[in-house]
């Protein structure tokens, strides 16, 4: 038996450990459920992970090795001939045929072109994707701050129940009054309960476009008024974009720095004009329009050179019964009914469509730039409203009102309806001001994938 007790004592010692080590792995396996992301993270993985941007690098690799692909030369063929018996001849002839009129340079230089487009489509992708990355995250946040809020109003509303009940078991209020605070109360539980869906669907849309798990809740981290760009927008054309000089730029730069190390904010004078034609020199979407442009004239270069014959030379060695024969053989096609003419002449018309279409492509590139411009001013001057110099501290007001008025009601001193309609007020502003900061982020984000780049790229 002692051979046993041996045995016994190492296998259960290896299973506690192999039991300690799940127990410690398990609260590590929940904690990446849930994790706070900042608006650069959630960028920088949907980059990295994002499963419709992996399809288009493996397009890219397959790009290149198109353009690795493309032989020097054709492969040469090797014909064979016996007749007769032991004594009989043999043939031997060895054929290679040249690409006359640079059309292994046009298909190389197609290649090329090609491989541009798919890099063009991978910018162009990577752009919509960060567009896209921005509005959720910004969405996420704006959930987040309103379920905040609607759960500091729960807390608000219990304890007005709360009060309301000890007022009407005193007979100081009645019991329409407690049914009101009750009303209110569910009211604002309603609202939260809805934030909690909206949240759960935004979590759900910014893990889609970052690749991560779909189950995981991701905290975004980073209010909606902390900013570290605010452009400015003119209202007309003076042909002068951006700072004046560098030493205005470092001027500005040590004032902001001197007020607020922690929060500095750039602002830059934007004219539609100047965004238009930024957008025209950096839309991955009309680089890849350029680049169709480019493929369709080489594609007409190689119709043509197509059109010349193919040269073939070919070696040939001959065995006979009294002798060897060597000799060499050059043939080449006469086009004499096809001339390629149907290649040629498609190419051609292609060139008037591609020019059609780049114009469209411009037309709809200023179009996206103007709305985007019109919905970042329209943001900007609704947030004024509450950030402006003549808002007044409008949120301020409204919350110190708010908690005189929450004493006055505990004091006795104020109706129940004064507190609701106070409450009400707050919370509508409130939610409004959130929405007015999450369209400003929102606008800005329309604008830079607009443009094509960060508005802090702007000369």
């Amino acid at each position: 038996m002692k051979p046993t007790s041996n045995l016994i004592l190492p296998s259960m010692m290896v299973g506690i450990y192999l039991f300690i080590l799940s127990i410690v792995q398990i609260p590590s396996t929940f904690s990446n459920a849930e994790s706070s992301i900042s608006l650069e993270i959630a960028i920088q993985t949907a980059l990295r992970e994002n499963p419709e941007l992996s399809a288009i690098r493996e397009k890219v690799k397959v790009a290149q090795a198109q353009i690795d692909g493309i032989a020097l030369l054709s492969n040469p063929e090797l014909e064979t001939e016996f007749v007769g018996g032991i004594d009989g001849e043999q043939q031997l002839e060895l054929t290679q045929s040249f690409q006359l009129g640079g059309q292994r340079s046009h298909r190389k230089q197609i290649a090329k072109i090609q491989l541009e487009k798919v890099n063009a489509e991978l910018a162009a992708a990577s752009r919509l994707l960060t567009k896209s990355v921005k509005l959720a995250f910004y969405e996420l946040v704006l959930v987040q701050e309103k379920l905040k809020l609607a759960k500091e109003i729960i807390q608000h509303n219990e304890q007005m129940h709360n009060i309301a009940h000890v007022q009407f078991e005193t007979g100081d209020i009645s019991v329409t009054q407690v049914n009101l605070a009750n009303i209110q109360l569910q009211a604002a539980l309603r609202e939260a309960a809805t934030l909690e869906s909206e949240l759960q669907l935004a979590q759900l849309e910014i893990n889609s476009l970052m690749g991560t798990l779909l189950e995981a809740t991701p905290i975004a981290v980073g209010g909606l008024s902390d900013k570290t760009f605010s452009p400015s927008l003119a209202e007309e054309s003076d042909g002068k974009l951006g700072l004046e000089s560098q030493g205005n730029a470092r001027r500005i730069w040590a004032n902001y720095a001197a007020k607020s190390p922690q929060k500095f904010v750039l602002e830059k004078k934007m004219k539609l004009d100047s965004l238009t034609a930024h957008a025209l020199a950096h839309r991955a979407a009309l680089k890849s329009m350029r680049l169709n442009a480019q493929l369709t004239e080489i594609e007409h270069r190689l119709a043509k050179a197509a059109n010349i014959p193919d040269l073939s030379v070919a070696g040939l060695a001959q065995r006979r019964p009294d002798e060897n024969v060597f000799g060499v053989k050059f043939s080449i096609p006469l086009p004499l009914f096809d001339r390629n003419r149907a290649e040629i002449d498609a190419a051609k018309a292609q060139q008037q469509v591609d020019a059609v279409k780049m114009s469209n492509q411009e037309r709809q590139i200023a179009r996206e730039v103007m709305a985007a411009f019109i919905s970042l001013r329209t943001a900007q001057k609704a947030l004024q409203f509450y950030e402006g110099p003549l808002s007044k501290n409008v949120l301020t007001l409204l919350n110190e009102n708010l908690e005189l008025t929450r004493t006055a009601y505990e004091l006795g001193e104020a109706e129940l309806l004064e507190v609701i309609l106070m409450q009400n007020e707050f919370t509508k502003t409130r939610f409004a001001y959130l929405n007015a900061l999450a369209a400003s982020h929102k606008a800005l984000a329309e604008l830079e994938f607009a443009i094509g780049t960060s508005v802090q790229l702007l000369p």
